[in-house]
């Protein structure tokens, strides 16, 4: 028996020798090569003097994740844009899109990654180098956790993810003296304490900060509350009534995560904040996809004043002028709103999606391009 046991011994320190090795060759991250791929600018009113709003809707490759020497340098090249503009001034207030940093999950990884053909190709590649902090998640997954799979790839890495998502954005912010609002990105169980994001055994949740001028954060997360179909199986939702209300230089904002903006219980939280802007960080997925016929709502009801007789005839980006911040921000009280869009080539995800911007008089979209594009609101 001693004997079988040390050569079961023996060959089980050389698969693991094996695997060690295996998972961790490769991880070499690509060249630096940012390209910003900005299709379109666009200036909303002139400068009042009251600050304004900038939102960046960036063109994102996989490539742009492998560190946070890339993930910075590529969304340093929109603020570069925009202050070769004069956009940017201590009054100004940078709106990322959803997800922005949801795909930092990919960085330190292997680099055959970020030149897989699907989403699902990368994450089974991540899965295999990373096996044993993959288990240790999957076990450790809440009763939330229906689909153990995604919780697990998100918790594994989330440590991480916060780390860099936090210092990225903390020095963009303090190196060109704005407010930034961080898009979003999927976190485990995630609080603010000490002006760090801290992560905690538990579900994910899809959280946006806010980071100040001198590189600090404001003490709140702004949490997802209508996650969608897809989202539901490994995300859990923030109740809509805890929309926090920032304090920021172009007046008091609340900050709406995608598809809460379609219901009309989050105008309703907003207005008894008594936010005056409101920003919607969002991801549309797959391409093309504004122009064709709108499904519906995903992942929770219909509320009761949507024309049944719209789905299935309008498009989805008639749906979003309907449905969401310009047919819905006057229920609010609020004065002025922008939503913006990832877009970009993430493995076979796809994207879509333009810019939206409120004001009192007035709703604007973007003109549909195939790469990134920014848009300058000036509040009045």
């Amino acid at each position: 028996m001693q004997r079988g046991f040390r050569i079961f011994s023996i060959i089980l320190a050389i698969v693991l020798a094996i695997y060690f090795s295996w998972s961790k060759t490769g991880r070499k991250s690509p060249s630096l090569d940012v390209q910003p791929h900005i299709d379109s600018l666009y200036v909303l009113n002139a400068d009042a003097g009251k600050g304004n709003i900038v939102g960046i809707n960036p063109f994102m490759v996989p490539q742009d994740y492998a560190s946070a020497g890339h993930f910075q340098a590529k969304l340093e090249s929109y603020l570069q844009a925009a202050q070769l503009e004069g956009w940017l001034t201590p009054r100004t207030v940078v709106l990322f899109p959803e997800y922005i940093g949801t795909w930092l999950v990919a960085a330190g990884e292997k680099s055959s990654i970020y030149q897989a053909n699907s989403v699902s190709a990368a994450m089974t590649t991540m899965v295999g180098s990373n096996i044993f902090s993959f288990l240790r998640n999957w076990f450790m997954a809440p009763d939330e956790a229906e689909d153990k799979v995604r919780h697990s790839v998100f918790a594994s890495k989330a440590e991480n993810m916060a780390r860099i998502y936090q210092d990225v954005f903390g020095k963009l912010a303090s190196k060109y003296k704005v407010t930034i609002v961080g898009g979003s990105i999927l976190l485990q169980n995630p609080v603010v304490s000490r002006n760090r994001i801290r992560i905690k055994n538990g579900p994910i949740y899809n959280v946006s900060a806010v980071f100040n001028p001198d590189g600090s954060m404001q003490p709140e997360l702004a949490m997802k509350s209508f996650p969608i179909d897809d989202e539901k199986p490994f995300m859990v939702s923030k109740p809509v009534e805890a929309i926090p209300a920032f304090n920021l230089p172009v007046g008091k904002t609340s900050v709406v995560i995608c598809a809460d903006a379609w219901y009309p219980e989050t105008y309703k939280a907003i207005q008894r904040n008594q936010s005056a802007i409101i920003l919607v960080p969002s991801y549309t997925l797959s391409d093309k996809s504004m122009d064709k016929p709108w499904g519906g709502y995903s992942g929770h009801a219909r509320p009761p004043d949507v024309d049944s007789l719209d789905i299935g005839k309008i498009s989805l980006r008639e749906a979003w002028v309907k449905y969401t911040l310009p047919g819905r921000i006057k229920s609010s009280g609020a004065q002025y709103g922008m939503n913006v869009t990832l877009r970009g080539k993430l493995w076979d995800l796809g994207s879509d999606g333009e810019f939206i911007a409120v004001t009192p008089d007035s709703v604007y979209t973007g003109q549909k391009v195939e790469g990134g594009s920014m848009v300058c609101l000036y509040i009045r």
